[in-house]
C-alpha cells in the first residue's frame, strides 16, 4: 500500500491541527503488498475528527473521536486477489478541515522474491498434502531420547515421507541448551537441530521448527494479572535473542522451512492475549531483521492456547513488514475423553455417528462440532487471505476391554482421524498429525505401521480434503 497525501479546503475551524502518521511522519510513500495486512497509524487532532474509506477492502479500526494527542488507528487491507493494482481513499475530517490519503495496494505480479521463496502462505499451505509431528523428540526434557524416541536419522525421516507425509512439524526445546549466560544457544544443540532439519530438506518435506513450551519461560508468562512491565520486557527480549540466533542459522534455507514462535501459549483472557502479542511481535521482528531469505519466510503464529474458541474470540496478529507470509496455528483434541483422557473409568472408546451403536460417544462433540470449529477459523482467517496449520490433532489409540470390539474401536479412531484431516483441509488448515514413538500408530525404530486401519483412513481423509484456495 502506498499512502499519498492530499489537502482541500472546507469550512475550517481556525487553528485545527491534525494528522495521521506512521513511524512519526505523515508519510507519502508507505507501501503495502498484495496480502492481507495492516499498519498502525498515529492520529492526532485538536478538534473532533472522523475517518472514512471509500473501498470495502480497506478498513479502519476507528471512524470518529474527540480531540486527542495520540490515538492509534488500524488501517487494514484485504488480500488483493486481482492481477492489478488498486486504490482507495481515506478521508479525514477534523473540525471541518478535510485531508485525503490515497491507499494503493499492489498486486502479486508487482513483487519479486529470491529463488526458493516464491510461495506465500496460501501457496505453501496448499502444497501440504498431510503433515506429521516428530513428537516427544527434540523438545524432550533431558535430551532427544529422554521420552522414548529413537535418535532421529535420515532413514526415519525418509520413512515418514514414504508413508505419504510431505510436511513435518519438529517441536524443539532450547532453554535447556543455553550457555551460562542464559541466552546463547550451545553450538552442539544448534547443530543437532540443523542436522534434523537437513534430513527433512533432503526428503523434500515442508518443515516447521518452533520453541515448544520449553519449560514455560515464555508460554507460561502471559498472565496479565501477574506479569509486570519489566517481567514482560525480559521475556520479550529473550524471545528476540533466541529467535535471532535460530533465524540466523537457517537464514539461507528456502521456503520449505517455516518458523513457529511457540506451541500452546497459556492465555486465559483478552488481557493475556495482549501480553502474548508482545512476544509474537518480538518473534516476527527478530526473524525479519536477520535478513536474507528470512525477509520472506512464512511465519506461523499461535492462537491463545492454540484453542479454536479462544483464537476466534481474542487473537490479534502481530504486524509484519512483508505481505501474505503469515500462518495461524491451532490444535484440535476434541473431545477430551476420546483424544486425551487416559482414565479408563471415564474415557470413551468410540467417536462418530456410525460408531455410536458400539458404545458411549461424547454427545455434542462429533462430526458437526468438527465442522463448526474449523468453519470459525475459515471465517476469521482464511476468508481474509490467512491460512492455518492444524499443528496437532490425534485420537488416543486404545485397547478395548472387550476384545470382540477391538477392531471396531480402531476403525472409529481411524474415522476420527480421517474426518478431522478432511475437514481441516476443506476449511484451509494444513493437518499435522501428532505422533510419538510409543503412541501406537507408527514404530519409527522398525519403520512399520502398527495400525493400518487408522493409517488408511488418514490417507483417505487427506485425499478427500480440498483446500478452499
Amino acid at each position: 500500500m502506498v499512502l499519498g497525501l492530499h489537502s482541500c479546503k472546507a469550512d475550517k475551524v481556525d487553528g485545527a491541527v491534525f494528522s495521521l502518521s506512521i513511524d512519526g511522519q505523515e508519510s507519502t510513500s508507505i507501501t503495502f503488498g498484495y496480502g492481507q495486512t495492516f499498519f498502525m497509524a498515529k492520529l492526532s487532532s485538536n478538534a473532533g475528527w472522523s475517518l472514512s474509506s471509500d473501498q470495502p477492502w480497506c478498513t479502519l479500526s476507528n471512524v470518529s473521536g474527540n480531540p486527542t494527542d495520540e490515538q492509534y488507528i488500524k488501517i487494514a487491507v484485504e488480500r488483493n486477489t486481482t492481477d492489478a493494482e488498486r486504490t482507495a481513499t481515506i478521508t479525514m475530517n477534523a473540525g471541518g478541515n478535510i485531508r485525503q490519503y490515497t491507499v494503493t495496494q499492489t498486486s502479486k505480479n508487482a513483487e519479486t522474491y529470491p529463488v526458493g521463496m516464491e510461495k506465500d502462505a496460501i501457496e505453501t499451505i496448499k502444497s501440504i498434502r498431510m503433515g506429521i509431528n516428530l513428537g516427544n523428540t527434540l523438545e524432550a526434557t533431558g535430551g532427544e531420547e529422554a521420552w522414548g524416541a529413537p535418535h532421529t536419522t535420515q532413514a526415519i525421516i525418509d520413512q515418514m515421507k514414504a508413508w505419504g507425509f510431505n510436511a513435518i512439524r519438529v517441536p524443539c526445546s532450547w532453554n535447556q541448551y543455553l550457555e551460562a549466560d542464559g541466552i546463547t544457544i550451545k553450538p552442539d544443540w544448534m547443530n543437532r537441530v540443523k542436522e534434523v532439519v537437513d534430513y527433512c530438506m533432503n526428503a523434500d518435506m515442508y518443515t516447521i521448527i518452533n520453541i515448544h513450551w520449553d519449560g514455560g519461560w515464555m508460554e507460561g508468562s502471559c498472565d496479565a494479572s501477574m506479569m509486570t512491565s519489566d517481567s514482560i520486557a525480559r521475556v520479550e527480549a529473550k524471545v528476540y535473542k533466541l529467535w535471532t540466533q535460530i533465524a540466523t542459522t537457517f537464514r539461507d534455507y528456502d521456503g520449505r522451512l517455516l518458523f513457529a514462535g511457540a506451541n500452546e501459549p497459556v492465555v486465559e483472557s483478552r488481557e493475556d492475549m495482549i501480553v502474548l502479542n508482545r512476544y509474537e511481535q518480538a518473534f516476527v521482528h527478530a526473524v525479519r531483521r536477520t535478513g536474507g531469505n528470512n525477509l520472506y519466510r512464512n511465519l506461523v503464529i499461535q492462537g491463545p492456547r492454540t484453542d479454536i474458541n479462544r483464537t476466534d474470540m481474542w487473537m490479534e496478529l502481530p504486524e509484519d513488514t512483508v505481505s501474505a507470509r503469515t500462518i495461524v496455528e491451532v490444535h484440535y483434541y476434541d473431545p477430551f475423553n476420546f483424544c486425551l483422557n487416559d482414565d479408563l473409568s471415564s474415557c470413551t472408546y468410540f467417536w462418530g455417528e456410525p460408531y455410536a451403536q458400539y458404545g458411549q460417544i461424547d454427545d455434542g462433540w462429533q462430526e458437526l462440532h468438527v465442522c463448526e470449529q474449523f468453519e470459525k477459523m475459515k471465517k476469521k482467517f482464511v476468508d481474509k487471505g490467512i491460512p492455518l496449520v492444524l499443528g496437532e490433532y490425534s485420537a488416543m489409540y486404545r485397547t478395548h476391554p472387550d476384545n470382540s470390539l477391538q477392531e471396531v474401536c480402531h476403525e472409529s479412531e481411524g474415522y476420527f482421524t480421517g474426518y478431522v484431516t478432511e475437514q481441516a483441509k476443506n476449511n484451509g488448515l494444513a493437518p499435522f498429525l501428532w505422533d510419538i514413538q510409543h503412541g501406537g500408530l507408527f514404530d519409527r525404530d522398525q519403520g512399520t505401521i502398527l495400525l493400518p486401519t487408522v493409517y488408511n483412513q488418514l490417507k483417505e481423509g487427506a485425499e478427500r480434503g480440498q483446500y478452499p484456495f
